[in-house]
């Protein structure tokens, strides 16, 4: 079963180049931005296994946008397990991503997360 989870994008802030100072500390509006997320999947209550894949679609302005990789690091991060948050319950190692594509020409940019278990192998 798939879980969809859409939740603003909030520019530049949000990719792996930019969402720490320097000195390696996690800017409070990403913190923010994690946490709204781990509430978002704690909220649909997806089953607890091991390993999940991730797909992730942006909805951008312009050509402007991110590289869906670039985002990877934060949302990932925020859909593992968090103080006060479950959300997936699972470290981010076990959560595998995918890049969904994007589409421009949207005036509310957005990012679309869809979650579901991964399928075991019968080898």
């Amino acid at each position: 079963m798939e879980y969809k989870i859409t939740m603003p994008y909030l520019g530049g802030i949000l990719s792996d180049n930019n969402f720490k100072y320097l000195n390696k500390a996690t800017k409070p509006i990403v913190n923010m931005w994690k946490r709204s997320l781990a509430q978002e999947a704690e909220q649909l209550h997806i089953p607890q296994v091991e390993e999940y894949q991730v797909s992730v679609y942006g909805k951008f302005i312009d050509e402007r946008r991110p590289d869906i990789p670039n985002l990877f690091k934060v949302i990932l991060d925020g859909l593992k397990k968090r103080t006060g948050f479950n959300g997936l319950g699972v470290d981010d190692k076990h959560i595998h991503p995918r890049d969904g594509g994007c589409s421009l020409g949207w005036s509310n940019p957005v990012i679309e997360i869809t979650i579901w278990e991964e399928e075991e192998s019968n080898a």
